[in-house]
């Protein structure tokens, strides 16, 4: 019998701490879940309606508002790289509370916010939220799942889902509420965060007493045997992506000895760490464009009113959120590539039917399409990773995997809106196509060499 961080114990000698773990890394996991939720569908809120409170009640163009919205997303990508990953994985809650205590503070800067000024100070606050919650709350959800984290993970992910699709409704009748006022939401929403971090204390309060005693741990292995040190992950479960066993900390594909570099000990330092990186990009990209440019391509391109564009989105989280329980319910999934390879040629069939399709119901077929890869991808993405790092590695592979995702959401549409002068809004999105073929490119590079039968 091994205790291993996060695991409950196991064997007929302790029965009874087995249970009580059990019991309390369900409580952990669920609070965590709540504070996720909370998270989410405030930043989402904050993100998505920073742009009309910089317009109406500062009078701001276009231009600055951009910017507002890269220094959001610098930040989360600057902190995510380079304080996230580095957070050891008994902190990560911790870390969460403090990314959620930080939003409450972005809230009110936003709330108060009556210059240029005080709008890039709290977007910058939001940013580092944004940066130092996600990994955290991530990092966290696997660290007490133990070996159920790809269920765990995609719980988490379902949660992402269904908070983007409520979002939008709550922020409706807060607007309703506030007569309008864009400043409402802001002020009422800053509540969420704060609870969430109270559901965090409460996670690790139950954390706490699911875990072991010294009493409970197993005597030494006999001479000669591996003992795994603190963080180290045991054999890869039922679905794990890897073949056969392999021992305790050791990860498949590492390049070994002393002149390896950093980088490659990472999450490119194993082939499924790759898979995983270059299958969230794949889609991070094009997301990144339609999240921000798809309601301008459905009422200028498809000729549909705005309330039509968000009843297009509707669909789109509707069938994410869709994909993911049905990732979760199917977890843990032992053959992920193959449905990275789904999500790609889904991805590029709905931009082509964004990018020349007419009419209504092809818009909202599209945005289905689309729906269905940004499901599948992420939770798929981070139960690889997940299952290709060692628990003391996984802060910094998530950091890398959320990170770029981030870098992505800066990058993109500060191209996209570039160049929508020269292609025009429906062409933008037969341009998101061109990464998508790189990115399937890199994806092909990364299949696993075939082993003759021995």
């Amino acid at each position: 019998m091994t205790v291993t961080d996060g695991d409950p114990v196991h064997g007929d000698d302790a029965r009874g701490t087995h249970g009580r773990s059990d019991h309390s890394g369900r409580d952990a996991l669920v609070t965590l879940l709540v504070a996720t939720a909370l998270f989410r569908v405030t930043q989402n809120m904050a993100l998505t309606t920073l742009s009309l409170l910089g317009r109406e009640k500062l009078g701001l163009h276009a231009g600055a508002i951009g910017v507002v919205g890269a220094v959001a997303g610098l930040a989360m990508a600057v902190v995510t790289f380079t304080l996230s990953g580095r957070v050891p994985p008994r902190r990560a809650a911790a870390s969460a509370a403090s990314g959620m205590t930080i939003l409450v503070v972005a809230l009110v800067t936003f709330a108060l916010a009556s210059s240029f000024g005080m709008l890039v100070a709290a977007a910058l606050l939001l940013g580092v939220a944004g940066g130092l919650a996600m990994p955290g709350l991530i990092n966290a959800v696997v660290f007490v799942a133990g070996g159920k984290r790809e269920r765990a993970i995609g719980l988490y992910t379902i949660t992402l889902s269904l908070s983007l699709a409520l979002g939008p409704v709550m922020e409706s009748v807060m607007l309703s509420i506030g007569h309008q006022n864009v400043r409402t939401p802001f002020v009422l929403f800053s509540i969420l965060p704060a609870l969430g971090v109270l559901a965090i204390v409460a996670s690790l309060r139950w954390s706490r007493r699911g875990r072991p005693s010294a009493a409970t741990v197993i005597p030494p292995r006999p001479a000669g045997a591996d003992t795994p040190e603190p963080g180290d992950t045991p054999e890869p479960e039922a679905g794990a992506g890897a073949g056969t066993p392999r021992a305790p900390g050791s990860r498949p594909d590492r390049p070994s000895g002393p002149w390896t570099s950093r980088w490659r000990s990472g999450l490119l330092g194993t082939r499924a760490g790759r898979v995983a990186l270059i299958a969230q990009l794949l889609y991070a990209i094009p997301f990144a464009g339609v999240t921000v440019f798809g309601a301008l391509v459905a009422h200028i391109g498809f000729g549909v009113s705005p309330a039509m564009a968000q009843v297009a989105f509707t669909v789109f989280f509707v069938l994410s959120f869709t994909s993911r329980g049905a990732v979760t319910v199917r977890s843990p999934i032992a053959r992920k590539v193959p449905l990275f390879w789904a999500a790609a040629i889904l991805t590029a069939t709905g931009l082509l039917l964004l990018g020349l399709g007419h009419g209504l119901v092809l818009l909202l077929v599209a945005m289905g399409v689309l729906g269905i890869p940004h499901g599948l991808t992420f939770p798929l993405a981070l139960a690889m990773t997940a299952d290709s790092t060692d628990l003391a590695g996984l802060p910094r592979a998530n950091a890398t995997l959320l990170g770029s995702t981030n870098l992505a959401a800066v990058i993109v549409p500060l191209v996209l809106g570039a160049i929508v002068p020269v292609v025009g809004y429906r062409g933008i999105a037969l341009v998101l196509l061109a990464p998508v073929a790189v990115c399937s490119a890199l994806l092909f590079t990364q299949r696993s060499p075939k082993v003759a039968p021995g």
